[in-house]
This record gives C-alpha cells, structure tokens and sequence, in this order.
C-alpha cells in the first residue's frame, strides 16, 4: 500500500463486490468488476505484549462479541520459532480470556504469536502479533568490583590502587569503571578518572 492508497473500512458480516474504472480525457470505459462476493471478516483488534521474561512472553488481546457471525466461544494461541517455523497450538482458551502467559521459551530465540478466535463453527479470524518476540532477561546493573581495594606504592604525591573485576556485568558488557576519592575534610567524593573495563589498577599522581 503506497501513500496514493485511499483507505475506505466497509461495515463487518456483508457481502460486497467490487469494480474498476479506466477514465482519460476523452470518457470512461466500462468496469472491470469481481467475479464473486466477497465477505470481509472484523479481525481481534489488536494482539499486543504485556509482559516479557527471560522464558516467557505474556500475551493480551481485546475480546470480540461474535467472530463470522457467531458468537465466539473461546480462543487458540499458537506459536511458532523463528520465520521458517511451524505454527504449534499452545493453549485453549475460554471466551472471557484476553490474556495469556506463554510458558517454556527459550531466551534469545525469535517467536512469532497468533491468537484465532473459535465459535460453533470452528476456528474463525486469526490474528498474528505484529512483530517477532525474543525473550530476554530484565535489564540488569552490573555487580560491584571485588574487594578488597589494594593500596600499594605510596608515596608523597602518588600510589596504586588495584581490584579485581567485578563478576557479573549485568545483560551487556562493561564500559568502564568510575574511580572516585573522597576529602577527609568534608566527606564529599570526587571524580578522579574513568578507565576501561580492562584495567584493575591505576595509579595516582
């Protein structure tokens, strides 16, 4: 659909047909029109992400009264890894439930999500999430470095200061540690150098 596409919602559960006009200066010609009716079916709203975890993925959407012209008696959600995936049925729904809690997934695996509504007649309108989920863990801070601060070299003017790294640098890499120092006068801290995550020792000047 270009940005020339006239958008036009005709009404849900009526039949329509449709036809095409060729028109120039000179007049227009007879329409090309389609062959047979066409039913447009009303489509779940909206299939959105509530909430997303490390191995799981909750699902919310907004509940139809009535999915091709009967009453909607429950919901399926399916699922499927990757694009190139197969579509496999996770959970039955009832009627009244618009949310739900897909279990056991695996983290950094791209999934895809469909929810379709069911009446009498079998499964009805299906509606897939707009994009693809990845689970992931909560972002995280990183640990603090490992103690204790070992002073060494002291002289007048200068020492070393040296640590370990820290042991858990959170959901993404290190870059970099604060070194501070704080005047016995008034207690307050002061910046005195940023360095790479590589270093573990640095020395005052």
């Amino acid at each position: 659909m270009d940005d020339n596409t006239t958008k036009y919602s005709p009404k849900d559960l009526i039949d329509y047909l449709f036809r095409v006009s060729a028109v120039n200066e000179e007049g227009q010609v007879s329409p090309l029109e389609t062959k047979e009716p066409v039913r447009l079916k009303r489509k779940i709203v909206k299939v959105k992400v509530s909430k997303l975890g490390p191995n799981f993925v909750t699902l919310d959407w907004k509940s139809l009264s009535s999915d091709g012209g009967s009453k909607v008696t429950g919901y399926v959600v399916k699922q499927k890894r990757g694009s190139d995936g197969d579509w496999e049925e996770v959970a039955t729904l009832k009627a009244i439930e618009t949310s739900y809690k897909v279990p056991k997934l695996d983290e950094d695996q791209e999934y895809f999500f469909s929810i379709t509504a069911l009446n009498q007649n079998g499964q009805g309108e299906t509606c897939e999430l707009d994009t693809s989920v990845v689970p992931k863990r909560p972002p995280e801070k990183p640990s603090p470095p490992v103690g204790p601060v070992i002073l060494s070299g002291i002289q007048k003017t200068s020492l070393v200061l040296a640590r370990k790294p820290s042991k858990n640098d959170g959901t993404s890499p290190l870059t970099a540690y604060y070194i501070e120092m704080r005047d016995p006068n008034n207690g307050s801290w002061s910046a005195v150098t940023k360095v790479t995550p590589d270093i573990t020792s640095y020395c005052f000047l």
